[in-house]
């Protein structure tokens, strides 16, 4: 292959590589934001082996939960002064989530129980397990409360049943006692040998806001949620609980089960998008209103935060008249008896934030707080990935007038502070620095999409140049060939024309030698 050849090759190849790295990363530079998104949705999407699942089924982000109870200090004088409380705690937990049973099902939904597991944390605890606390008697009130409507036999045996077993109207119980481990009640045992008692079943032995809880897979029911496989927009929702997509325990449509199980939400979340969730505890589903940019680990959020509608009963919103669950409360509690097995149980925010000044005139020693006592969640809203949660809410229970009811018979109608909860997830620096390397994927492609177009724009140039530099050489030397030719013309022409005088001086010269011998004789 000679010289020319293999120039006219390389010519060739640089004009490719350079047309093919423009178009490549013309490609990239105008697709770089829906390639990330397909690899996005990809991984996002719960399957088995994906990056998604190994995060859900066992939750790795750093999980608390503070309780705080409230210490009433005057129950002896209950029906002449406001119930006082001193707030104690905080009593740290630290908590860990996993699925179990999990079942993977054709229609693109999973199937799955909850397991939660809370440890003692001592060290950034604010008192001991063993500490006690004076309180409301949950387990007299709410024997109290069921049989308010029955007829006055079943009251006067309630009654007496009260009597005989030494019940109060408060009682003093450790915090272990109160939480996890539980303690025993005597009419406990008379209603659970009593199973046809009004039609109520009373599931536990023992009393205590989380007894059973800890290690249970059943407490929190049974789950059916979208995988996102199908369409991504649908990651996470809940399609059944407990087999079903409504609950008993509202009417209308406030027993839908609606919004995300609370731990995955699709990507490309808006400001002016409500999220919406279910909650096991509450029975129902809440939604959360944007709140504010916040940034956590140096990534940009959005907060978006519980407010007052999630807690109203058709004050504020006509169609929370549906939530009243029979009598409707002012603004500001979630009447949740019909879900916590008759107990006159009520919701609110800690301290009764955002509620009704109602609630917090009937009292002394509320202090809302925003900051405190706010129930919010801060997501990456590209991918839809929570970075921070606070979930804080409020245990009440209803105290009023039962005529005829043992200690009951002439007490105040309150609702009555128990206790609250601060849980905690949130993101760790570690993981945040992998997800900031995820979202800076679409600049780093960007700017490699304008460094192909550079190079193959440069080739390209390159080309141009080369090819501009050879035909110019061409030129010349055509040129200089057509020169050299016209040259070799113009002196064959010169020879020709001055062959005659050539010829002629040739022939005076032979004479002049002929004639030399008779001109000597």
């Amino acid at each position: 292959m000679d010289k020319y050849s293999r120039n006219n090759i390389c010519m060739k190849a640089t004009f490719a590589a350079g047309v093919f790295l423009l178009v490549f990363g013309t490609f990239l530079m105008l697709g770089h934001n829906a390639l990330f998104d397909f690899f996005l949705k990809r991984e996002l999407a719960l399957a088995p082996g994906s990056s998604s699942y190994k995060v859900w089924r066992e939750t790795p982000v750093p999980m608390s939960i503070e309780f705080y109870f409230f210490n009433w200090t005057n129950p002896l004088n209950y029906t002449t002064e406001k119930p006082k409380f001193v707030e104690v705690g905080p009593y740290s937990f630290k908590e860990r989530h996993k699925k179990v049973n999990i079942t993977w099902n054709s229609n693109g939904t999973v199937s799955f129980r909850r397991v939660r597991i809370w440890h003692f944390d001592a060290e950034n605890s604010n008192g001991f397990l063993d500490d006690r606390i004076q309180t409301l008697n949950p387990v007299a009130l709410t024997a109290a409360s069921t049989v308010r409507d029955w007829s006055k036999i079943f009251q006067m045996s309630l009654s007496m049943a009260l009597k005989q077993t030494s019940q109060k109207v408060h009682v003093v119980k450790t915090v272990n006692e109160l939480l996890f481990k539980g303690y025993s009640d005597r009419l406990l045992d008379i209603a659970r040998q009593m199973p046809k008692f009004g039609g109520v079943k009373v599931p536990f032995d023992k009393f205590g806001w989380f007894y059973t809880r800890n290690g249970s897979a059943y407490y929190d029911g049974f789950y059916n949620m979208d995988t996102g496989d199908n369409d991504i927009s649908q990651l996470g929702k809940l399609r059944n609980w407990n087999y079903n997509n409504e609950t008993s325990f509202y009417d209308y449509e406030c027993a839908g089960v609606k919004g995300s199980a609370g731990e995955f939400w699709p990507p490309h979340q808006r400001r002016d998008t409500p999220l919406t969730m279910f909650s096991a505890d509450l029975c129902r589903s809440v939604s959360f209103n944007y709140f504010e940019d916040r940034a956590v680990h140096g990534i940009d959020g959005y907060t978006y935060s519980m407010d007052e509608y999630v807690v109203d009963n058709g004050t504020l919103r006509p169609e929370n008249e549906c939530f009243c669950n029979g009598e409707c409360s002012p603004s500001g509690v979630i009447n949740v008896t019909s879900c916590r097995y008759g107990a006159p149980a009520f919701v609110s925010y800690p301290h009764f934030f955002l509620a009704d000044p109602y609630y917090r005139d009937a009292v002394d020693g509320m202090s809302p707080d925003a900051e405190k006592h706010r129930f919010y969640i801060t997501m990456e809203p590209r991918t839809g990935i929570p970075l921070d949660v606070a979930a804080r809410l409020q245990i009440n229970l209803l105290l009023q007038t039962l005529e005829g009811i043992g200690p009951f018979h002439d007490t105040p109608y309150i609702y009555f502070p128990m206790m609250w909860f601060n849980q905690r997830a949130s993101m760790t620096g570690e993981m945040a620095a992998g997800l900031k390397f995820v979202l800076q994927l679409p600049t780093l492609m960007a700017t490699g999409a304008s460094v192909l177009m550079g190079v193959g724009l440069l080739f390209i140039v390159l080309w141009l140049a080369i090819l501009f530099f050879t035909a110019n050489q061409d030129d010349m030397y055509k040129k200089n060939l057509a020169v050299v030719h016209l040259d070799k013309k113009d002196k064959n022409y010169e020879m020709k024309a001055c062959q005659p005088l050539i010829n002629a001086t040739n022939s005076l010269s032979i004479n002049s030698v002929q004639r030399s011998p008779s001109e000597t004789t």
